[in-house]
């Protein structure tokens, strides 16, 4: 975050420019114009800062990135929980890795069908800055049918039984710092472990325009766990590149052949962006994306 006042003699009364930004590899900066700083706290993994914006309404940053924006936060989460929860038949027992905003709780838990949804982030002081702070997400993480551990999620994973969860969404943060174990293939195969016959697993895959990640190697870890893996994309502003992948894994279950129609259109009355054209589509991949991950995810 930078500061900048336009004059060394601003007249009296006059306030600080204050903006957020974020840098990428020297390639690409996202900036917002802060209005105040709301909280800013070192937790024992990350620096946690919630800002409100002029243009994107309150945010939440870890050590400096972005997680979360009133304005668009609803594009992710609603992509990241509703395609596998609508392809599967009916999914009663959902895991979310991370999320500590309570943004993809809040979308699984619009479901009927699920009886329970466990949340694990690592990171306390996520979970109550975004109680505090951002209400608009923060709901999932107050539901009567979430249950929310603090603890590492790669840990709790190998604790986990086999077969227990119908569904595990890996709403991780970038592959660095806390994040880096989420994105190995270790873990993805700890991951398969603990889903039911014709369970699915969802994971965000960062941007497809990021050159620093090896976005074949993402995407492979997973192709070695599970039967097939294919890529999804969907637009984001205030993520790196403003264009952002999730990777749809299962051992059974295809991303949009049979999409639980009845399901789906209950669910489009309160989304603001998933609906089943948008579901379908979403697999849809630009060349130069194919190219990239040719031989590893199934519609490359």
């Amino acid at each position: 975050m930078t500061t900048s006042d336009s004059s060394s003699s601003a007249p009296e009364g006059a306030f600080l420019d204050l903006w957020y930004q974020e840098r990428h590899n020297d390639e690409i900066a996202l900036g917002l114009h802060v209005k105040s700083v709301l909280h800013s706290v070192q937790s024992p993994f990350q620096r946690v800062d919630i800002l409100d914006t002029t243009g994107f309404g309150r945010i939440m940053t870890l050590d400096g990135l972005m997680m979360v924006t009133e304005r668009d936060e609803f594009v992710y989460h609603e992509m990241i929980a509703h395609v596998p929860l609508l392809v599967h038949p009916n999914p009663k027992r959902v895991l979310v890795i991370g999320g500590g905003d309570g943004g993809t709780l809040r979308e699984v838990l619009r479901h009927d069908s699920v009886q329970e949804a466990v949340l694990c982030e690592i990171d306390g002081e996520v979970v109550e800055a975004a109680r505090k702070y951002l209400p608009f997400v923060a709901t999932g993480l107050n539901h009567p049918r979430a249950k929310i551990h603090i603890g590492d999620g790669v840990d709790f994973v190998k604790k986990s039984d086999a077969g227990s969860f119908d569904l595990v969404i890996v709403d991780s943060t970038d592959p660095i710092g806390p994040g880096v174990g989420l994105f190995s293939g270790s873990f993805y195969k700890e991951v398969r472990r603990i889903l039911r016959p014709g369970g699915i697993a969802m994971a965000q895959c960062e941007s497809p325009w990021e050159n620093a990640i090896d976005l074949k190697k993402v995407y492979g870890n997973l192709k070695d766990a599970f039967a097939s893996v294919y890529a999804m994309t969907g637009t984001i502003p205030t993520y790196p590149f403003g264009y952002w992948s999730w990777a749809f894994a299962s051992d059974t279950a295809h991303p949009f052949e049979k999409i639980e129609l009845d399901r789906a259109h209950a669910i489009e009355k309160a989304t603001r962006y998933y609906n089943t054209d948008m579901h379908r589509g979403a697999f849809a991949l630009p060349n130069f994306l194919k190219q990239r991950l040719k031989g590893v995810v199934s519609n490359a």
